[in-house]
């Protein structure tokens, strides 16, 4: 199958590698001197002269309506993934589109999250906790952080959208919210224009309470999820690939690129239909509206 990802930066590169190992034929839409793939400038050439089936968009946050609206403009009615987050704020979430979309969530295809939503099925959640701390200048090293999409507000960075795999977890595991309450600060002196604290509780319609805590200051890597049920306690830690229930520990497998190959077959070939859809990814960006109008007002916020 011919794939088509557009941009590529260190997630594009990934989305190239891995379509390629998987056996597909590659191009890429960029304006860097690429040798391992075809290269495009423009979508509309890539759609034009080498007419792929699969297009992964991997550019910034705030091209992500853009590029989506360049494909079709183009006529384009095939698959498309959507790099996390979908778009930088609701008012760009597409409402009517011809093609396939997804968005890529990959880390719902972790072992310890399957295993989760497993375990939690048919037990009410009572309380979910999560917990994503790293230190930004630690994530891509060898590039200045300060000039990266994730220091600034244009380019749709900040840490409640870097890190909005925790607020998929939550939708996920146990539904959208129903209302929020939300402290998004910048604590910190890393020379960003965007947040790099998020502190928030939210409440569901199934009654379960759940809490998010996101930060680009954590010195030591920390993320984790606690849920409690009525009749246990689970708890995954995400770095080291662990579910522990009631304290009896289950190591499983902690391969990030899997939960990508796994992905992309979902999207492609309907495998598993764990893969994020338009709809639960537009779920994710109205919570992120209601968290920073919950900052603004600093009230609750219902939906």
């Amino acid at each position: 199958m011919r794939a088509l990802v557009v941009g590529f930066g260190s997630i594009g590169q990934r989305h190239s590698r891995i379509l390629k190992e998987m056996g597909h034929e590659v191009a890429v839409v960029t304006s860097q001197s690429v040798h391992s793939h075809k290269t495009f400038a423009s979508i509309s050439s890539a759609l034009d002269l080498f007419n792929p089936a699969y297009v992964v968009v991997a550019s910034v946050t705030s091209r992500h309506a853009s590029d989506l609206t360049d494909l079709a403009s183009k006529g384009f009615t095939g698959r498309v993934l959507i790099e996390k987050p979908l778009c930088v704020d609701t008012s760009q979430v597409p409402s009517n589109t011809a093609m396939s979309v997804h968005v890529g969530y990959n880390l719902r295809y972790l072992p310890v999250i399957q295993r989760l939503r497993e375990l939690t099925t048919h037990e009410q959640i009572v309380s979910l906790s999560a917990y994503n701390g790293e230190y930004l200048p630690d994530w891509r090293p060898g590039r200045d952080y300060r000039f990266s999409s994730s220091a600034s507000v244009t380019m749709g960075g900040g840490v409640l959208r870097d890190q909005s795999h925790e607020l998929d977890f939550i939708h996920y595991l146990t539904g959208a919210p129903i209302s929020v309450v939300a402290d998004i600060s910048c604590l910190g002196s890393l020379e960003i224009d965007t947040e790099d604290t998020v502190r928030a509780i939210m409440r569901h319609e199934n009654g379960c309470s759940s809490s998010l805590y996101l930060s680009y200051l954590d010195r030591v890597r920390r993320r984790e999820l606690i849920c409690v049920t009525k009749s246990r306690t689970l708890t995954i830690n995400l770095l080291a690939g662990t579910l522990s229930v009631d304290g009896i520990i289950e190591c499983l497998e902690n391969d990030r690129d899997t939960t990508f190959r796994k992905m992309h077959e979902d999207i492609l070939f309907g495998s598993t239909q764990t893969a994020c859809t338009l709809s639960d990814a537009s779920a994710v960006m109205r919570t992120i509206a209601m968290l920073e109008s919950s900052n603004a007002t600093r009230t609750w916020v219902s939906r």
